[in-house]
């Protein structure tokens, strides 16, 4: 998840008039809107990194167990490889 924001942006936002003596000056709630809205920003990176560890362990797990299962697939393959010769030995003999 990619999150971008404008530097200069700007929002009206309808702000009841008893609020301003309820929280105080205009500059106040501003800046109390721009903490709330920082707080989200940083709960949502925190979530995506949370994310991105979880990922990340996930990968790292996978990882570990890839020699496994190379190995397991190599032996499959020789499987296949020797009953394709035995099929083929089989095929000419009937011929």
């Amino acid at each position: 998840m990619r999150l971008t924001y404008a530097r200069r942006s700007s929002a009206k936002l309808s702000v009841p008039e008893d609020l301003y003596e309820r929280i105080g000056t205009q500059e106040k709630i501003v800046q109390l809107v721009k903490i709330g809205l920082l707080s989200s920003i940083i709960a949502s990176l925190e979530r995506e990194v949370d994310d991105l560890v979880e990922r990340k362990k996930a990968l790292e797990k996978h990882i570990v167990e890839l020699p496994d299962e190379i190995e397991r697939l190599r032996k499959s393959l020789e499987e296949l490889l020797q009953d394709q010769k035995t099929l083929e030995i089989l095929l000419n003999q009937r011929r």
